[in-house]
């Protein structure tokens, strides 16, 4: 009897501190969260009125076009007038000496008065060492254009057994081949000895290659 005793006041004591036991309570916020959410706060009325500026506002400008925030709307526009026309300079009238004086005359010559020179090109054939440029020397005095000397090449390599003087005219034509034949009565050498090409690309209008004849010809008496 009195072990039934101690567990019904074992229980009945175990159901009262069940009841006297309350919920612990709810901490209160810290002062870092009480900044957050103020933070949070500001930071979402700065975005609402960003965003009602940038995309309400000129929606409401669109349809209410006379609504203009700082402007005033009974202004009226001043009318755009045209900048004045310039008036025409009137020149000085000019002296009567000036006005009586004959025109100087206009220079008749012009570019198709131009004569070009020809140009010759000079190959050395005899192997002679310097005979291209003593005639090169004598033709610029007889105002020719020399434009090229070298020695003459056959198959890329140079070659010095040409036995007599000859010249090439390289365009071919009744004016080039009477330029040619006059050059070489200059230089002393036959009409046999000219020959003539059309060439597409000359370097020269007319080529002279010096053969080992060169010592009996006119141009070259009083050089040694």
């Amino acid at each position: 009897m009195k072990r039934r005793r101690r567990l019904n006041t074992y229980t009945i004591q175990r159901k009262r501190t069940k009841q006297v036991q309350r919920r612990p309570a709810a901490k209160e916020p810290g002062p870092f969260w009480t900044l957050v959410k103020f933070l949070i706060i500001i930071g979402l009325i700065i975005l609402i009125g960003y965003f009602g500026f940038k995309y309400l506002l000129p929606a409401i400008q669109q349809k209410l076009p006379s609504l203009h925030l700082g402007q005033n709307t009974s202004s009226v526009e001043a009318p755009v007038t045209s900048p004045p026309k310039a008036l025409p300079v009137e020149k000085p009238p000019q002296k009567a000496a000036e006005q009586n004086q004959p025109s100087e005359p206009q220079s008749s010559v012009g570019n198709d008065s131009f004569v070009r020179a020809i140009q010759v090109e000079i190959l050395n054939g005899c192997g002679q060492q310097g005979v291209a440029k003593t005639l090169a020397a004598k033709l610029k005095n007889l105002k020719y254009d020399v434009v090229n000397t070298g020695n003459y090449l056959r198959k890329g390599r140079p070659y010095f057994k040409v036995s007599k003087t000859r010249m090439i005219d390289q365009l071919n034509t009744k004016e080039s081949r009477k330029k040619c034949l006059n050059l070489a009565k200059q230089i002393g050498i036959s009409e046999k000895q000219v020959q003539s090409f059309s060439n597409p690309n000359p370097i020269a209008d007319i080529t002279i290659i010096i053969g080992q004849d060169y010592k009996k010809l006119p141009v070259f008496k009083g050089t040694k």
